[in-house]
């Protein structure tokens, strides 16, 4: 019984640091450097100053450990982007792009935080090593990788591999400039095909129209005006039910428009869930995502239950499921919950490749356990 005791504690004491390092981000982002205290992370957190002392010996000590978890973080996301990527230098190129966009690692708070330590790593020799040292390795990856696309063009004696690298990470440096002002509602898609572009402007031998695989004069988006999303309310209960009643015939329950008003009606004004819908600008509904509240006891923290996500077949590819997960997230940051849980099928390939790109990890830690409840 001791030894179980003791895992469990470590298991607690580890989540609490991470729990106080994910405040510290957030305070960084809100306040700044200059004007962080222990009480304002405390307070986001939403455990005492004598918590962060338990764990951390100072403020430094806690800043080090945040700027050193972010490190880390895109690290391995580098990593493992990479490895994921095809052979060739060229999508290996593209890779590079994927992992220094990924969502999980540029969310708003986080570019916030690195441009924070970045701007004062002049004077701190810590904070210097560590933002570097990123630099440098993706620099160093990207070089590396113009100089096998230039050499496979053979145009070896046209271009400096040099110059190109330091474009293509001028390009990836001004777009983390761009989130860090646009917040939630940078376009990530419309970011990477602007990339693709320029990448097949400069190395047209190795980027053909086969990387340009979706059709992006089709794409939906809130910044362009193209689409909307807003939150379901009691008149939206009918045209919502239609598609609530196919979302429930995907995963091959019967068709039963009349099961699924009654579920989601209740739901909506009894407001057990939060719903919202994706709308053109014609007005017509292309999809919905349904959340539900919930709260984590390990972090004493929210937490919402991204149950249902659901794109008419007609508006599939359009941008219109991604538009919908990030506006939940929203939701979930606007509400300050520690995190977004989801399932899907292990055959539904298409949502585990949207909500990888955006930054949600498989749960490789815990196993997930149902007792079926249905009629003896």
């Amino acid at each position: 019984m001791k030894k179980v005791k003791k895992g469990s504690n470590q298991v607690v004491q580890a989540e609490r640091r991470r729990l106080l390092i994910d405040a510290t981000i957030s305070a960084i982002s809100e306040y700044g450097l200059n004007k962080l205290t222990l009480a304002k992370i405390a307070s986001i957190a939403g455990l005492s100053a004598g918590s962060v002392n338990f764990h951390f010996d100072s403020k430094e000590t806690l800043l080090l450990e945040t700027l050193t978890y972010l490190a880390r973080e895109f690290e391995d996301n580098l990593e493992q982007t990479l490895a994921s990527a095809g052979p060739a230098p060229a999508d290996k190129l593209l890779a590079l792009f994927d992992a220094s966009l990924n969502p999980e690692i540029t969310e708003p708070r986080k570019t916030a935080v690195w441009f924070a330590f970045n701007a004062e790593s002049h004077g701190r020799k810590d904070y210097k090593r560590i933002c570097g040292a990123q630099d440098q390795q993706v620099f160093a990856i990207n070089l590396r990788l113009c100089d096998e696309i230039i050499h496979a063009g053979g145009k070896d004696g046209q271009m400096n591999a040099r110059a190109m690298a330091n474009s293509v990470q001028g390009l990836i440096d001004e777009i983390w400039q761009e989130i860090l002002f646009a917040g939630d509602s940078y376009d990530r898609a419309d970011a990477r095909n602007m990339y693709l572009s320029y990448l097949a402007s400069v190395f047209p031998w190795a980027y053909s129209s086969s990387h340009l695989h979706s059709d992006n004069s089709k794409k939906l988006s809130t910044k362009s005006g193209s689409l909307h999303i807003r939150k379901a309310d009691k008149s939206d209960i009918k045209t919502l039910s239609v598609l609530f009643d196919c979302y429930r015939q995907f995963y091959e329950e019967p068709a039963d428009l009349k099961l699924a008003t009654q579920f989601i009606g209740h739901n909506i004004r009894k407001e057990r869930s939060t719903v919202y819908l994706a709308q053109d600008n014609k007005g017509a509904t292309l999809g919905f995502v349904q959340l539900y509240p919930g709260w984590c006891s390990v972090a004493a923290a929210p937490l919402w239950t991204l149950y249902d996500l659901y794109v008419d077949e007609e508006a599939r590819c359009l941008g219109v499921g991604r538009a919908l997960m990030l506006q939940a997230e929203k939701l979930a940051r606007k509400t300050k919950a520690c995190r977004i849980d989801l399932e899907t099928a292990i055959d539904n390939y298409n949502a585990q490749a949207l909500y990888e790109d955006m930054g949600y990890e498989k749960d490789r830690a815990f196993y997930k356990y149902s007792l079926d409840l249905g009629d003896d």
